[in-house]
């Protein structure tokens, strides 16, 4: 209950994961859904959720250099930033909010069926 205060005292949401452990990036979704831009690792799960140059920026997994120059993108583009913010806060509105997910599996119980 108290993670939403604690993204909201951010600017920016880091996720430099370096393996599938977490391959859909859950904790970057909530920051998202808290108005954060995201600098991510380019991982499968997380691309698909953290759209490059709309609602954040991905690097290559490892690579310490990337993860400061995009860091360093966003710290110096705070209107940026902001706007990456709120277009990640409208992809979790749209995809993510449960409404949404149970239109979506709806949908493909009425395919296969």
């Amino acid at each position: 209950a108290q993670l939403p205060d604690y993204y909201h005292l951010a600017n920016v949401f880091v996720f430099p994961s370096l393996g599938t452990g977490e391959a859909f990036g859950l904790a970057a979704l909530q920051a998202m859904a808290c108005g954060l831009p995201v600098v991510a690792s380019r991982l499968t799960g997380v691309r698909e959720l953290v759209r490059e140059g709309e609602s954040g920026l991905l690097v290559p997994p490892g690579d310490p250099l990337a993860l400061a120059a995009a860091l360093e993108t966003l710290i110096t583009s705070p209107e940026r930033a902001r706007e990456f913010g709120v277009r990640g806060r409208e992809v979790v509105e749209q995809r993510y909010r449960w409404p949404a997910i149970g239109q979506t599996l709806l949908a493909l119980y009425r395919e296969l069926v």
